[in-house]
């Protein structure tokens, strides 16, 4: 899942493949945020 910041609305990868090149397609702004998941991974430091 991606957001757009400036519009502030959720799409999938394949929602923005509709467009040529990287931008959101409800608003045509270029620049997007890939979401993580909400799992938080936890390292043991020795």
């Amino acid at each position: 899942m991606y957001k757009c910041p400036k519009c502030g609305k959720e799409f999938s990868k394949e929602e923005m493949e509709i467009l040529p090149g990287v931008k959101c397609p409800y608003c045509g702004w270029r620049v997007v945020v890939k979401l993580r998941p909400p799992v938080v991974k936890r390292v043991k430091a020795f």
